[in-house]
């Protein structure tokens, strides 16, 4: 009797194991079935070059690791904008392959919406053709457009950026009561200082809520500077000490310089150590002008 309890115990046990065994390939297998299901458009090392035309013709290239404007080395690019657009090329996947390229009006491809040319550090050249949505994608083709494709959307969206977009613009920062200590504004040689808790509280509303606009100007010369009010003897300054949010024991400072306003009633603006010229709001530079 208590060989057959044992015998009946070791047979359960043999079924939840094979049920288990059975579980885990299915697993497997389903894993292994959805990496099948990537398709692989084109694979590339490293890209140095990508151009295309979404209204307006964009040519980045890359150099010592570093992505430049190609018309002007000189204009400051975000370097993980450009990454983020790099690597979709650099690793086109596929929604689905359609097959052979026949019929290339059906899908927009015959005079495509986008062209995107691109090329690896190996040298190798690719094209890449964009064409009618498809429902939530996109068609595409590249090279000799023999094959088509669907592509996801995000494709055709990291093409919408404008020259404006790909822009490395100053940081402004996290401003609050908290951790602000000081501000010094200068305007017409007179200096109003706020330094008590009433004050900062008062000023901070303002500069709490400040952020670069538009930047106007990446490369103001003195006499740009002059047009839009910024230079030193008709700005106004706004000296701000304060404290690392990261880190409290850190002090810094930042010096928001104004200048005249718009034909929109915005004002001019730029930080002291920066060539780069922008928008600031009217009303929030009312507020750090006449704290309440």
């Amino acid at each position: 009797m208590k060989q057959k309890r044992t015998l009946s115990i070791l047979v359960l046990v043999l079924a939840v194991l094979l049920v288990l065994y059975g579980g885990l390939r299915i697993y497997q297998n389903r894993q292994t079935d959805d990496s099948d299901d990537t398709i692989t458009v084109k694979k590339l090392s490293s890209l140095t070059s990508i151009s295309y035309n979404n209204g307006e013709d964009l040519s980045f290239v890359k150099e010592d690791g570093t992505w430049y404007y190609a018309d002007n080395k000189n204009y400051p690019i975000a370097q993980d904008t450009l990454n983020t657009l790099a690597s979709t090329f650099q690793k086109m996947e596929a929604v689905r392959k359609l097959g052979k390229g026949d019929g290339l009006d059906d899908y927009g491809l015959k005079n495509p919406s986008y062209t995107v040319t691109v090329k690896d550090k190996d040298g190798t050249e690719t094209s890449f053709y964009i064409g009618n949505a498809a429902g939530e994608n996109y068609y595409l083709t590249v090279d000799d457009k023999s094959t088509i494709y669907t592509v996801s959307s995000d494709v055709v969206t990291s093409l919408s950026s404008t020259l404006d977009d790909f822009i490395q613009k100053d940081t402004f920062p996290t401003l609050s009561s908290g951790n602000i200590t000081k501000v010094v504004v200068t305007q017409n040689g007179k200096k109003t200082t706020y330094k008590s808790d009433d004050d900062i509280d008062s000023i901070a509303g303002g500069l709490g809520t400040f952020t670069l606009g538009d930047c106007e100007n990446y490369a103001a010369s003195d006499s740009d500077l002059s047009k839009y009010g910024l230079d030193k003897d008709s700005q106004i300054t706004v000296k701000v000490s304060y404290k690392d949010t990261d880190d409290s024991s850190k002090k810094k400072s930042i010096t928001l310089c104004i200048g005249s306003k718009n034909s929109s009633g915005d004002y001019y603006v730029k930080l002291s150590d920066s060539d780069m010229v922008y928008l600031g709001d009217a009303d929030v530079i009312k507020n750090i002008l006449n704290p309440s």
